[in-house]
Order: structure tokens, then C-alpha cells, then sequence
């Protein structure tokens, strides 16, 4: 079985209500949340270590 759902027909295209997800993970409500804390880590990683880099460069740079 293909990770894959069809495409929607003609049907579906007039009306949001009737498509479905393109992906069979996309059904499962642990899956969006699982997605959402990834992005929020990557994104909090990088501004901390944005800030680390930040500080180091600023305590090598002083006279």
C-alpha cells in the first residue's frame, strides 16, 4: 500500500469538505502534534544556538 491517496476527482476540487488527505499520516491527530514539536525544537535550537554563537563572538571581539 502507497503512502499516497488518490488525488481528489472533479468533485472534490469544488469543495473543501470532500478531500481527503493526500497522506495516510496526515489522519492522525499524534502525527500533526509530532510535526508541530519537531518544528518548534528545530526552531528553538536554532535561536539558541544563533544566541550562543552571538555571545561568543561578542566576549572574542571585546577590547
Amino acid at each position: 500500500m502507497s503512502i499516497f491517496n488518490s488525488w481528489p476527482g472533479d468533485k472534490a476540487a469544488t469543495s473543501y469538505g470532500d478531500i481527503d488527505a493526500y497522506f495516510t499520516s496526515a489522519d492522525s491527530e499524534g502525527t500533526l502534534i509530532f510535526w508541530t514539536l519537531v518544528g518548534v525544537a528545530i526552531l528553538i535550537f536554532t535561536t539558541w544556538s544563533a544566541a550562543r554563537h552571538e555571545s561568543e563572538t561578542a566576549k572574542n571581539t571585546k577590547k
